[in-house]
């Protein structure tokens, strides 16, 4: 199995992007940058988006990383330099129990992906999203991954897959 030097990973929150890219950071020796950490601020303050979006021109410059995230407004510049995509495509419940995990597990702290002073907690809103997920989002990421020729694109519709891709790296 082989992946690339400049790999994006999208997909629903809650399927498992954050986990699998450190892992998958962890075997490469690949550096690893959580959109979140940078995005969210103290307070689950948005930063600037125009600030956001200059940052990512300026990280996808670099010869290797993982990119860890969505943001849809700003894929493009991922996809411009990447040179693979690791997409999450599981099912809406699978993300919803994904979260409600990540919630028990992390309540009332930042998570290592999150930014600092982001503490986990229940957020209903959030939970819709991420149950439409599949009918809001994940279409639209597809189309848009599907532009960009010369990608290898590697999709994952279970927790199962992607571990099985990452002890095929680890062999």
């Amino acid at each position: 199995m082989t992946i690339g030097n400049r790999i994006m990973i999208v997909g629903s929150p809650g399927s498992g992007k954050s986990t699998f890219a450190r892992e998958l950071a962890e075997i490469t020796g690949i550096p690893l940058i959580h959109l979140d950490r940078k995005f969210w601020n103290a307070g689950w303050v948005e930063m600037p988006k125009e600030e956001f979006y200059a940052w990512q021109r300026e990280i996808v410059q670099e010869d290797t990383w993982i990119i860890d995230g969505n943001y849809g407004g700003s894929m493009d510049i991922r996809l411009l330099r990447a040179d693979t995509v690791v997409n999450f495509q599981l099912s809406r419940w699978t993300c919803v129990m994904g979260y409600f995990k990540r919630l028990i597990t992390n309540m009332g702290k930042s998570r290592p992906d999150m930014g600092e002073g982001c503490p986990e907690r229940l957020d209903l809103e959030f939970v819709k999203y991420i149950w439409n997920f599949p009918k809001n989002v994940a279409g639209s990421n597809r189309e848009r991954i599907e532009r960009y020729e010369g990608l290898k694109v590697i999709t994952f519709s279970s927790r199962r897959e992607a571990d099985s891709f990452l002890e095929g790296l680890r062999s």
